[in-house]
């Protein structure tokens, strides 16, 4: 298979762990929702290698491949801290579109820190993005919403920053280091888990305002869909020659597929506006590949 097959298919669930989230973090408790799905996901993708016969590759890792997976799993529970924070109040035709702008972050970071200078293609990319950010923003104000002001808009942003920096991780640890795909998820999912509880134990041990916790069917699954949208990312990525920004813009056109049917499950409104702002980001993004 080619790493685009591989990232395609790795959109397609992603998609799905997108609905999943939402249906399972809307008015409920963040950090409960994060560890029982993901030890859910950490669950299942151990389960998948033992099948496959692939459970000792995924068990066997040097110190090296420990601090890379420890680092991406950080990083990652940062990103989905903010995003899930966001989710719980925003529109997912809202906050998932932001998420999908974070290859225009990935462009503004190397300009900043690696003085890269983009093309005048980019550069029209780069304004497409700001202006589908605007064009949120203006149908956020027919809901209520005022992006400025508003936390969760905020936390959306944070968690596409994030998100932009493990992008940029992974093409440093799956084809710089060359770091094994199975080792590194396997041990990232379980930081994942480490992360979660010490936050969670530390928010009730300090007694901290916490929304009341909920459990729902799809819990289970938004950990279960990510192991598998994960697993074939880093598949893809690691894949010779396999560039992180074009892989990294094909995955994120799984917001078409959460645009869509999360509009039809959870009954959004003013989804002409939100298209149009929609296709904007996507046009960007587009660009930027250029």
């Amino acid at each position: 298979m080619s790493w685009t097959t591989w990232i395609l298919a790795s959109s397609v669930f992603l998609a799905l762990y997108d609905l999943a989230k939402k249906a399972s973090v809307r008015d409920n408790a963040v950090l409960p929702v994060l560890l029982v799905s993901t030890c859910c996901g950490a669950a299942a993708f151990a389960l998948g290698t033992a099948v496959s016969g692939r459970l000792g590759a995924a068990l066997t890792a040097d110190g090296v491949t420990l601090a890379l997976a420890a680092a991406k799993s950080v990083i990652v529970a940062t990103s989905w801290i903010f995003t899930f924070c966001a989710l719980r109040t925003l529109p997912i035709t809202i906050a998932t579109p932001i998420r999908a702008s974070a290859p225009a972050l990935v462009f503004i970071a190397a300009f900043f820190l690696y003085g890269e200078v983009p093309s005048f293609v980019q550069a029209i990319g780069m304004l497409a993005v700001f202006g589908g950010y605007w064009a949120f923003s203006w149908a956020g104000r027919h809901e209520g919403i005022d992006f400025l002001r508003n936390r969760a808009v905020w936390c959306a942003i944070a968690g596409a920053c994030f998100s932009a920096f493990s992008s940029i991780w992974d093409k440093y640890v799956f084809q710089v280091v060359s770091a094994p795909v199975e080792a590194v998820q396997f041990h990232f999912q379980l930081g994942l888990v480490v992360v979660y509880a010490t936050l969670l134990a530390g928010q009730r041990l300090l007694r901290l305002p916490h929304a009341r916790f909920e459990f729902r069917a799809t819990i289970p699954a938004v950990g279960i869909l990510l192991a598998a949208a994960d697993w074939l990312y880093f598949k893809g990525l690691a894949v010779p020659g396999a560039p992180i920004s074009v892989g990294s813009l094909l995955r994120r056109f799984s917001v078409v597929i959460t645009f869509v049917l999360g509009a039809r499950f959870f009954h959004e409104t003013n989804l002409r506006r939100k298209a149009l702002a929609l296709a904007a980001i996507l046009l960007g993004v587009l660009l930027l590949a250029c």
